[in-house]
């Protein structure tokens, strides 16, 4: 394996600290071997609860010093990837939203081999179901195949690749950030349908890391608290930001 430096964390957040720490107290506890190893980046969007950006910082100091952090004036999904993306500079990136938990501990050196190994590979996602105890199963459109080094590879490659936590390649990063777009879901980019981008995405492979009868890795921890927000993607066009229902 490379030896790493430094792990970029990248993540969007909006107005919500109860969520975001309990998230962080996952990844902190999960995900970071080294404190010294990780650095967050983090936007924060101004909606959600009526408090103010700098009350997230904190939250996020708590947990990480090593921090760069953007306060944008409006929220915006793919604007907020885009600069946490763009702001990157590790070789890895560990990429989640504010509302994730990481539900056991993740050997993190381990997915790096597996990227390594892997030249295609463009990333291995957090797998959020329990994983079926075949060797073969189907998930967001398309079949999984298990590999012996503990993850599965998808056979397709038209919308495999998904914005729950996710480790990603440099390479994979530097070849799409300069094809995003600010008025299309960022997750809805990286589809077949977006002849933008499909040139680039169709080179590459995507896998999950989960292995056979693997209970779920991740949890997203955020659709109690958008229920009780009432809020909800809005209708009849890109989901950017939430809406009240």
């Amino acid at each position: 394996m490379k030896n790493i430096s430094k792990i970029d964390i990248t993540m969007t957040a909006t107005l919500r600290p109860k969520i975001l720490q309990q998230t962080l107290e996952t990844v902190v506890n999960n995900i970071v071997t080294n404190e010294h190893e990780f650095r967050l980046i983090i936007n924060i969007d101004p909606s959600g609860e009526k408090i103010k950006q700098k009350i997230i910082l904190k939250v996020a100091k708590t947990y990480f010093k090593d921090i760069l952090y953007n306060y944008p004036k409006q929220s915006s999904f793919s604007k907020a990837v885009k600069w946490v993306w763009g702001n990157s500079t590790a070789p890895y990136i560990f990429h989640i939203e504010d509302d994730w938990s990481i539900n056991r501990k993740v050997d993190v050196t381990k997915m790096i081999g597996i990227l390594d190994k892997y030249d295609k590979v463009s990333s291995l996602r957090l797998y959020k179901y329990k994983t079926p105890k075949g060797k073969v199963f189907s998930t967001f459109g398309c079949k999984w195949r298990y590999n012996e080094d503990g993850f599965y590879i998808a056979d397709g490659w038209q919308k495999q690749f998904g914005l729950n936590p996710i480790l990603i390649k440099r390479q994979f990063i530097d070849e799409v950030l300069p094809k995003m777009r600010d008025d299309v879901n960022p997750e809805k980019q990286f589809r077949a349908s977006q002849k933008w981008m499909a040139p680039i995405i169709r080179k590459w492979k995507y896998a999950l890391y989960t292995q056979p009868r693997q209970l779920a890795l991740v949890t997203d921890i955020g659709l109690g608290w958008r229920k009780k927000n009432k809020l909800v993607k809005p209708k009849g066009k890109p989901f950017l930001s939430w809406e009240k229902n």
